[in-house]
């Protein structure tokens, strides 16, 4: 990796972004012990911190201080991906660990959603990945107003959360409804959020989701920070 980008990563973390990372770190990761909650409210912190060190930036006029430093575009842009890139691998981090001490404690089944299992971690890298897709691709445009592109990527993020609890809830209803005589079999969106759950006996398919996610992730984060370089190039104080 370049000095260049090293020392820009370092100031991303160093000036102004130090104790905000912190703070929405430890809400994320305390987000995920709350009982019966949405297991991905925890991770939507870091995409406000994301979106705050824009904002921030914006007031400290950091963005026209870096832009006169002798450095290249491209490389102040690969700086702040390294630093979202960071945080979001923070959010998994912490999940990993969340899943450990929830599973020796003995914590009670989510029933909000989907819990801390292997699709998850699947399932919540394509939410960054579409995200990154739509903030991070598209504020280069004008990174003095990240605030509309921010609420736009707030609202598919939800809204991707919601689809991706959808089969999770579907699946807990028909297994009521087994129980009850009112079902006799479980429909294709039950049998999803049965993978999505652990309850199926193949975890072959939860690291298929694992691994989509993946694939996907690193995939939209080369896509999305060529686009933004390419944005940030032609942006003009």
């Amino acid at each position: 990796m370049k000095t260049q980008t090293l020392n820009l990563l370092k100031k991303e973390f160093v000036l102004g972004n130090s104790l905000q990372s912190i703070i929405w770190s430890i809400c994320c990761l305390a987000m995920y012990f709350i009982p019966s909650y949405p297991m991905y409210v925890g991770p939507f912190y870091i995409t406000l911190c994301i979106f705050m060190t824009f904002a921030l930036n914006q007031s400290t006029h950091d963005i026209l201080y870096t832009v006169l430093l002798p450095v290249k575009k491209t490389d102040v842009v690969r700086a702040r991906f390294l630093y979202c890139g960071m945080m979001e691998f923070f959010a998994i981090l912490s999940a990993l660990l969340a899943c450990l001490i929830k599973n020796l404690a003995g914590f009670p089944e989510n029933k909000a959603g989907i819990d801390l299992t292997i699709s998850f971690f699947g399932l919540l890298m394509i939410e960054f990945s579409i995200f990154n897709l739509i903030f991070l691709g598209n504020v280069y445009k004008n990174p003095l107003k990240s605030g509309l592109r921010f609420i736009l990527a707030a609202v598919i993020y939800f809204i991707m959360y919601a689809a991706f609890d959808f089969p999770v809830w579907t699946y807990r209803a028909c297994v009521k409804k087994i129980a009850d005589g009112e079902l006799q079999e479980l429909n294709i969106i039950a049998k999803l959020g049965q993978i999505f759950t652990g309850q199926n006996e193949s975890i072959l398919l939860q690291l298929c989701v694992l691994l989509l996610g993946l694939v996907i992730y690193v995939l939209t984060w080369l896509l999305t920070f060529r686009r933004a370089a390419k944005q940030f190039e032609k942006y003009n104080m």
